[in-house]
């Protein structure tokens, strides 16, 4: 029996020419992208992998965005039910034009660093570099294969210290030096030529350009409202060795904090509400009032550096969102009660100086207590 709706058609029907052509067509396309993957695949094996590029002193080298090799190395890699998922990159040659500024035409992004590893010299695995070494070939390569300019890569060379010292005639622009510190024995090479590296670049890196662009981003950065920061009251006159990386690590912003105090090994920490206007005047009365130390006796930290200036903002002291502080107290006042302070603050308001009356240096400010 034939369910209805359906089209019947006799065993000895033709097939349709023009939608065979149109299946033929896709599936000549479908071949040629898997041709064409598998042949760069195969022209670019160790860039294909993620595998380290073992580099040569005084040997012509390319960057490349790591973001492009990234996308690339997924869309030649994506086979099956991942093809329809997979995003082919972009042509090439804007994408290396967007690496230069348009003012001097100067590389925007610093080279990565270079380390000594079983004898031989690699590029640093680094989740953050913005760019990443080839090799001329393949260099030479993607510029076929991916609409490329050959004449506008931005070539590398590795050079000694020795050397690049000798050829700097009195311009440093275009050296980089790499911050080479071998964690373990066996990254250590005895060779005194590459133990420190140096790359040279052209074109140059733009560091006006750079200058700029990481004020920009630091202003950004500092432009917040109601984030988290942690602060950890520490006993005794160090704090911990694990207190202080974590205090001069980069923030976590995205992280979600409790603000209810903690008992840890070494104190208590607590997380505070606070924006990038917050005054530090206002901070310490938030500590108060969390932790129980007079503002007077907080000796308040990031890292190493002490931070004080009560009247400057977290914004002007370089304090992020996700930071994380450390107070000691000095117990060099006698602990009274946040009230007072509150009270103290809010009767000196009250009474301006004649001069200043009918301006803004009258307006009264409440703190920010937690």
């Amino acid at each position: 029996m034939i369910p209805l709706g359906c089209t019947t058609f006799p065993s000895d029907s033709a097939q349709c020419s023009e939608c065979s052509d149109e299946l033929s067509e896709v599936a000549c396309f479908e071949d040629s992208i898997r041709e064409m993957k598998l042949k760069q695949r195969q022209n670019h094996e160790k860039l294909a992998t993620g595998k380290s590029i073992s580099l040569s002193l005084n040997c012509t080298y390319y960057l490349m965005p790591s973001s492009w090799l990234t996308k690339w190395r997924n869309y030649i890699n994506s086979s099956g039910k991942n093809i329809s998922t997979s995003v082919e990159p972009e042509v090439l040659d804007p994408v290396i034009d967007a690496l230069k500024c348009e003012w001097h035409s100067r590389l925007l992004e610093r080279p990565p660093d270079l380390v000594n590893k079983r004898g031989g010299l690699v590029q640093k695995s680094s989740t953050t570099d913005a760019l990443t070494i080839i090799t001329e070939n393949d260099w030479n390569s993607f510029c076929e294969e991916w609409g490329g300019n050959k004449e506008k890569g931005i070539m590398a060379t590795i050079e000694s210290s020795d050397v690049a010292e000798n050829n700097l005639g009195g311009s440093q622009e275009d050296v980089f030096i790499s911050k080479d510190n071998p964690s373990s024995q066996d990254e250590v090479n005895n060779d005194p030529e590459i133990r420190q590296p140096l790359i040279r670049i052209s074109p140059e890196i733009c560091e006006d350009c750079i200058g700029e662009r990481k004020s920009r981003e630091l202003a950004k950065k500092l432009n917040y409202f109601n984030e988290d920061i942690s602060v950890s009251l520490v006993r005794g006159k160090e704090a911990p060795r694990s207190i202080l990386e974590a205090s001069s690590a980069t923030p976590e912003t995205d992280r979600r904090a409790s603000k209810r105090s903690r008992k840890t090994s070494y104190g208590t920490s607590v997380n505070l509400k606070v924006s990038g206007s917050t005054s530090l005047y206002q901070l310490k009365m938030m500590i108060w009032e969390s932790l129980g130390v007079v503002k007077e006796n907080q000796i308040l930290h990031k890292g190493s550096m002490i931070i004080d200036q009560e009247s400057a903002t977290l914004a002007d002291l370089n304090i992020f969102p996700g930071d994380k502080l450390w107070v000691q107290d000095s117990e060099i006042h006698e602990h009274r009660d946040i009230a007072d302070e509150i009270t103290d603050q809010k009767a000196s308001s009250k009474h301006p100086e004649k001069g200043f009356q009918g301006t803004l240096l009258t307006t009264t400010t409440s703190s920010q207590v937690a």
